[in-house]
Order: C-alpha cells, then structure tokens, then sequence
C-alpha cells in the first residue's frame, strides 16, 4: 500500500506530461536543425520514455531506417550515461531536498532503468528507490504511445480504404499478452525470471544487429544534429519535469 500511495494521479500527469514535452520538443528542434520527422521522433521516444527500448520499438511502428535507428541509440545511451552524474548536480544545484521530488525528476527524466538507478543511488538509496518506481510507470507508458504512433503513421501512409484501419504491430500483442499472463499467476516465478533473463540475450543481440547497420557516413553527416537536437531535448525535458514537480507535488 506504501508503495502505491507514491503513485498519485499528479505523478502519473507529471510522468506523461514529460513524456509529451520531450517528443514535441526533439520534433519542433529536430525540424530546426533539419532532421527528418523519424529521426526526431525517435531522439524524442528515446530521451521521453525509455531508451533503447523505446526507439528500437517505434522505429518498427514507424518504418525508419536502420541507420537512424542505430544513430539514435547510440547518442540516447551516452547522454543517459552523462545524465547519471548531471542529473544529481542539477538537483543539488537547485535545492530539491525532497526525497519523493528527486525521485521524481531522476526516474521522470534519466532514459534507461540502469541510469536512473545510478543517478538515484547517488542522491541516496531512498530517492533511487522511487526514481526506479517512476521509472516503472514511465515505461508503462510505451505501450499506449506506440499505439498512437500506429495510428497516426497508418493514416499518413494514406492509400485505400484498407489502409485506413489501426494496423497494430506484432510486437505490440506479444507485450500485453506477456504483460497480462505475467501478472496472472499463470506461469511460475521461476519461469518468468529465466524468461526475463534470457530476454536479455535477446535484447544483446537485437542492438548489434541494429549497430552492424549503421553507416559511418550517415553518423559523420547527420551525428553532430543529433547530438544537439538530443541534448537540447534532455535539458528541456529535466527543466519542465522540475518545474511541474514544484507546482504540482
């Protein structure tokens, strides 16, 4: 129940209200610095939700290219990985004291779930406790926006009335029918903790298939874009996070 309560309808409007701010910012940047809408929208799912995860499952909802998909991994990873120490300085700097706001702003902000422990870890193990929880229901939020994103992108491919229809990717199934058998008690626990750490392979393999795909001249002429388009979402997206946290919590 303790757990729960940390869980409230403004922390939840906070969580997507962040996730909402980052994509329309690298979208809106994105078209500044002239990178194609894809490419934005995947910087934006990356630094919004949640890493990796997130950009390799849009990128098939949307059909981007291999490279861009590779590229904006890899500069998502290393600003995560800046993040973990940037993120606690920015909290100090701005004189968040509060246990439950710094977990917060790390787990509604930091992209991936090993990044935002970090960062937590370093504010201290209360704060990282709730930043990991944050973290939870902000990849939660995957699902519901990649069925936005379905939705929009099979309109834009217009064509005939077939075409019209909500084609919902594979994947997307295969997650809440896992999400929903997991949770039922159907399966052991132990089968689930094998299935979750052979998952991991799985994931291992999935990004080197997508990093054997990028090409060096795509990343010299489109990574230094990426890179700023990315940075200046990251910063956008802590700063509004922080200002919601200290009006709304």
């Amino acid at each position: 129940a303790g757990v729960l309560e940390l869980i409230t309808f403004k922390t939840v409007l906070i969580i997507i209200s962040t996730i909402i701010i980052a994509i329309l910012s690298a979208k809106i940047i994105g078209k500044f610095f002239k990178l194609n809408q894809s490419l934005s929208l995947l910087i934006g799912v990356g630094n919004g939700i949640c890493g990796s995860s997130a950009i390799a499952s849009t990128s098939s909802v949307i059909d981007s290219k291999e490279n861009e998909t590779g590229l904006s991994i890899a500069v998502i990873n290393i600003l995560g990985a800046i993040g973990i120490f940037l993120l606690p300085s920015i909290i100090i700097l701005f004189g968040v004291d509060s246990l439950y706001h710094q977990g917060v702003i790390i787990g509604g902000t930091i992209q991936a779930v090993g990044q935002v422990t970090a960062a937590g870890v370093i504010i201290g193990d209360e704060a990282g406790k709730i930043a990991v929880l944050i973290k939870m229901v902000r990849i939660l939020m995957l699902g519901p926006f990649l069925l936005i994103f379905s939705i929009l992108y099979s309109k834009n491919k217009g064509g005939n009335k077939s075409s019209s229809f909500i084609q919902v990717p594979p994947f997307i199934l295969g997650f809440i029918a896992l999400s929903a058998i997991s949770t039922s008690g159907l399966l052991p626990q132990d089968i689930i903790l094998q299935l979750s750490s052979f998952s991991k392979y799985l994931l291992i393999l999935a990004m080197s298939a997508i990093g054997l795909n990028i090409s060096f001249k795509y990343i010299l002429d489109k990574g230094i874009k990426v890179i700023y388009v990315s940075i200046i979402t990251f910063f956008i997206q802590i700063l509004f996070c922080m200002f919601l946290v200290s009006k709304l919590l």
